[in-house]
């Protein structure tokens, strides 16, 4: 079962087929956002110990309580500028954690709690990732589980069988004609792997920092050596004005697409060479998969420790984008840098540095390490990940 909706069918599941039944808990993304989900803290008793002392409940609900607690993921209700320790990836203070760009989420805490009861009593964890993408996690997470006496079963990233293909650069066609042509002409004017791919998924959009996506776009259309861009508008809350959308589309430098698109066939049309993504885990493992690179800029949920792991030294495969985040997130990063104001100019700045990064020798680097890893994780379908999944067949 899925660890958000799990924890709240657990209990009937067992009564009803018994309590011989096997259950497992379906992690949904990197396992390096797994421990301080799950098993680093107990929301439950942070929440009520402040939830029965007056002075700190401060007339909230516990229900708000616990959303606080979430948030702040480090055994309060209130983020300090506490390291905070991911098994495998850069240590983040605590205030970097959750992104709020797609707003603060109601009710998570609730769900949270559910989840971390069906972590203590199921009697293992599915998790879709390989060692080659997170070598330090798998093993932790393994002598944890061992310490527990539960299974663990890294089955590799996944993503539609087509992902799998080794098919040759370009000839996957996109079947929406539009973004076909403007990929064509993409290609023809700038060579292949030439395009930015831009999508924040089908569930999120930075509608918290709207601005700072206007200036993401009027910073490439500015840019004086062109990179050519495709935004798609996948979900319900991602909007962009339409004299912007018109003027983007009729400049030759970039298509905004306010229509459904086929991302699979986007990425593997050969005229992408950058995808900048939420860092959502389905577009961050359909990107990988194609060897294509990633600029991030988390929105919410586990984004930016998505964020943190793929760009970390000594081979990232990401660019992580800072001056995106707002509210409390704002402030130094434990991963060093200029101070994040979250303004509007420092944004565009980064922008830049980042586009120039990306087309240059750094950027070349990390194209490098994406197909590597590409390369890598086919190795580990083949070999240690179906041993995985015969192991949990037999299970």
């Amino acid at each position: 079962m899925d660890f958000f909706g799990g924890g709240f069918v657990f209990e009937p599941t067992k009564q009803i087929l018994g309590s011989d039944c096997k259950t497992l808990l379906w992690w949904s993304t990197a396992l390096v956002s797994l421990p301080g989900h799950l098993t680093d803290l107990d929301f439950a008793v942070i929440a009520q110990e402040i939830f029965s002392d007056e002075t700190r409940r401060q007339g909230r609900s516990i229900e708000q309580i616990l959303d606080a607690v979430v948030i702040a993921w480090n055994g309060t209700d209130k983020a300090s500028g506490a390291v905070i320790n991911f098994p495998g990836a850069p240590d983040m203070y605590d205030y970097e954690r959750f992104a709020r760009g797609a707003g603060t989420p109601e009710g998570l805490g609730a769900a949270l709690v559910g989840a971390q009861k069906f972590a203590k009593l199921a009697n293992g964890y599915i998790v879709p990732t390989a060692r080659c993408l997170e070598p330090i996690g798998v093993l932790h997470w393994k002598q944890f589980c061992g310490n527990r006496g539960q299974e663990f079963f890294p089955v590799g990233v996944q993503a539609n069988d087509a992902c799998w293909m080794d098919n040759v650069p370009g000839t996957v066609a996109p079947t929406n004609e539009r973004v076909k042509s403007f990929l064509d002409n993409a290609v023809s004017q700038h060579g292949g792997k030439s395009v930015l791919y831009i999508s924040f998924g089908s569930l999120y959009f930075p509608f918290a920092t709207r601005e700072h996506v206007l200036a993401l776009v009027e910073t490439l259309l500015d840019l004086p050596s062109p990179f050519p861009f495709l935004f798609t508008l996948g979900g319900k809350l991602a909007s962009l004005p339409t004299d912007l959308i018109e003027r983007v589309n009729s400049s030759g430098k970039g298509l905004i697409c306010d229509f459904w698109v086929e991302q699979r066939e986007i990425l593997q049309s050969g005229a992408i060479g950058w995808f900048l993504t939420h860092g959502g885990f389905n577009s961050t493992s359909e990107s990988l998969t194609q060897g294509i690179p990633l600029i991030i800029w988390p929105l919410a949920a586990e984004q930016p420790v998505n964020a943190a792991l793929l760009a970390q030294d000594p081979h990232p495969v990401a660019i992580e984008l800072f001056q995106i985040r707002t509210g409390e997130q704002l402030g130094p990063s434990l991963r060093g840098g200029i101070p994040i104001t979250g303004s509007v100019a420092d944004a565009v700045a980064e922008f830049k540095r980042t586009f120039e990064v990306a087309r240059g020798e750094k950027g070349a680097l990390i194209k490098e390490n994406a197909v590597n890893m590409a390369m890598e994780l086919r190795r580990a379908r083949r070999g240690e990940v179906a041993a995985e999944i015969k192991r949990l067949a037999a299970f």
